[in-house]
């Protein structure tokens, strides 16, 4: 049972059915979530999360929902300073973590925390720990802090004999960071046994220490986007859209699943790491050449998806416009009834400072100020009308319409990009056609990456194609 007494992660009924609302809107807020190896979870036992950390409070939300279970989570301690946001922030299953930034006195604080942390795992629940410490905006792991060791060798320290403490490394990529209805994949790695270096903790605890700091490091790796390279960054980044479909039907992956793609993306980001060592000129003048047609893009207000597929056929275009026509009566309903729920989440964040917060303040203005809106919605057209149906029936309209409204929005532009491609391709424009020059070459170089590393794999007298030379 727990020694400090805390509570926090006993079963609450606010939380649940603040969790089942949240839910439905995060599910609302991204396009398509797709969660592979939750069965490396080990349910039952003490589980300490680590993801890695590039979207502030979105991470944490990504496991909670993502997880099926309640894991409590440390967050940066500047956010409970007033006591009514403390008292939210806890009943949200999440605690303070300090950082010398607070103030070297604040620190001896996290001793509190770390008990709780102790409490909470010793009942064979779960906490959510961000190892690198704070959040960054690259596709990459950052250094490893030593807070989640700690807490780790501690727990097992006092009751690991009897419930041993797991470690579950925890890759989540979003397509993009600040937009809605986006693409998120979240990956669950296999379990670290925290008692396969107890010995060696009680030997040299320091040494123990980095040994499964480094040992964590090389598994969040595995699960998730990594880019070392800093010279080139945006060239690997750019590429993960330009060349994803090609490489997995050069290298064999079927199937057009955010994990196929993330595959696809991990195997391109090793060859042209690879490529760079051997050939550092040829991935310089790519990078070059990527951030010519990338610029190429912008200045043609097109995305890489319309050149890729040369836009949509004139019969699809035909049909398209028909059907934006005849729902635009929808769409103007959708988009009135629901204008001021979804601009006060675009200007509240227009003055949020640090990107990586974004998301985090989109989201929650939208998780407080939908129910709002439609409650005196609600509660205004029930003053006008009779039954009580009348009111259930326009709230539903308009929930049902302004989440129409957002998609047709995204139908609209996709089919302008299209048209404007179209227009653009059939006048012979310059700048359309130096872009579909570029497109060409920068696959055509890439074609020629993955060949060699096609003819890597081909077998040696005597051995199959997957054996390794």
């Amino acid at each position: 049972m727990s020694k400090s007494g805390s509570k926090i992660h006993k079963f609450s009924i606010f939380y649940t059915l603040l969790k089942a609302y949240q839910l439905l809107v995060f599910h609302l807020y991204y396009k398509r979530v797709e969660v592979v190896g939750r069965k490396n979870i080990p349910y039952g036992s003490p589980i300490i999360f680590t993801p890695n950390h590039q979207n502030a409070l979105m991470d944490a939300l990504i496991v909670l929902d993502t997880a099926r279970l309640n894991p409590v989570f440390m967050a940066r301690a500047d956010i409970f300073k007033k006591k009514i946001l403390k008292k939210i922030l806890t009943s949200f299953k999440m605690l303070p973590a300090y950082r010398m930034r607070d103030g070297a006195e604040e620190l001896s604080k996290n001793d509190e925390t770390f008990t709780i942390c102790l409490d909470i795992l010793r009942d064979c629940y779960s906490v959510c720990l961000m190892p690198e410490g704070n959040h960054g905006d690259k596709r990459r792991l950052r250094p490893l802090v030593k807070g989640t060791f700690r807490i780790a060798f501690r727990a097992h320290e006092e009751f690991g004999a009897k419930n041993p403490v797991k470690i579950v490394p925890v890759g989540i990529d979003f397509e993009n960071y600040q937009k809605i209805q986006q693409d998120l994949l979240i990956v669950y790695g296999k379990p670290i046994e925290v008692e396969e270096y107890i010995v060696a903790y009680r030997e040299n605890p320091a040494k123990a220490m980095n040994t499964i700091k480094e040992r964590l490091s090389e598994e969040l790796k595995k699960v998730i986007i990594h880019i070392e390279n800093t010279e080139h960054y945006d060239m690997f980044q750019d590429l993960r859209t330009i060349y994803n479909s090609r490489m997995r039907n050069r290298i064999g992956i079927l199937g057009d699943s955010l994990y196929k793609r993330f595959q696809a993306d991990k195997q391109m980001i090793s060859l042209l790491d690879e490529a760079f060592v051997a050939e550092p000129e040829k991935i310089r003048k790519l990078s070059g050449m990527i951030a010519e047609y990338m610029k190429s893009l912008s200045d043609l207000n097109l995305r890489n998806w319309v050149i890729e597929k040369k836009a949509y056929s004139l019969a699809r275009m035909v049909l398209q416009s028909f059907v934006l026509g005849i729902t635009a009566p929808l769409f103007l309903l959708g988009f009135l009834s629901n204008i001021i729920p979804y601009l006060i989440p675009l200007k509240v964040t227009k003055n949020v400072k640090d990107p990586q917060f974004v998301s985090s303040f989109k989201f929650g203005v939208a998780l407080l100020l939908f129910p709002v809106y439609y409650a005196i919605a609600g509660i205004l057209v029930g003053a006008f009308t009779g039954p009580a149906w009348i009111a259930w029936a326009v709230l539903v309209g308009m929930l049902v319409s302004g989440y129409l409204a957002l998609h047709y929005v995204f139908f609209l532009k996709k089919l302008l990009a299209a048209i404007r491609y179209r227009v653009l391709s059939g006048k012979g424009d310059i700048g359309i056609t130096h872009t579909l020059a570029l497109y060409g070459e920068i696959n055509n170089i890439m074609n020629g990456i993955t060949e060699e590393f096609m003819e890597s794999l081909k077998p040696k007298e005597g051995r199959g194609w997957h054996e390794k030379s």
